[in-house]
């Protein structure tokens, strides 16, 4: 009988989930900048001309006792903000997820930039059965409706809306 090298079959997993997240992180905050430059040119029209400043930073963040490293994106319209947290776990001292997830995403508002942003929505990551990704809503600790562009859309109108 063969040995098999479970280290590089772990490896070569991880390796392989990894792209996964990233292609997943990347979907969901390349979706909300094309959503925030939409909408700036159309905020661009209205004869204040104040546009929607966005930015993204590396950034940690806790969901229950696992630590998400990943990436925090920002989105302030007047005194409104909008923060998506995207992570997972890199680390064995972070944790690890729990639900069939691949990654976690938290978004959450603050209705002045002098406030904490609170949340609004947790998102799970998940594999589907095409072998690609998709974001869904995750509350009470079961995942709800797919993440699509116009749930995206909803999110960012919570900080255009008057």
């Amino acid at each position: 009988m063969q040995e098999k090298d479970y280290a590089a079959e772990y490896l070569a997993l991880r390796a392989a989930n990894d792209q996964l997240r990233e292609r997943g992180k990347q979907w969901l905050l390349d979706s909300l900048t094309q959503l925030c430059a939409d909408a700036n040119r159309r905020l661009m029209l209205q004869p204040d001309h104040v546009g929607i400043q966005t930015g993204s930073q590396p950034w940690q963040f806790k969901v229950e006792n696992t630590t998400m490293a990943g990436e925090r994106f920002g989105a302030r319209f007047r005194f409104r903000t909008l923060t998506v947290e995207v992570g997972w776990p890199q680390l064995p001292e972070h944790g690890f997820l729990t639900d069939g997830a691949m990654a976690r995403a938290r978004v959450s508002l603050s209705q002045n930039t002098m406030l904490e942003p609170q949340p609004i929505a947790e998102l799970i990551l998940k594999k589907i059965a095409s072998g690609d990704v998709t974001w869904f809503v995750f509350k009470n600790k079961v995942s709800g409706e797919q993440i699509t562009i116009a749930r995206l859309n909803e999110y960012l109108s919570l900080i255009l809306s008057d």
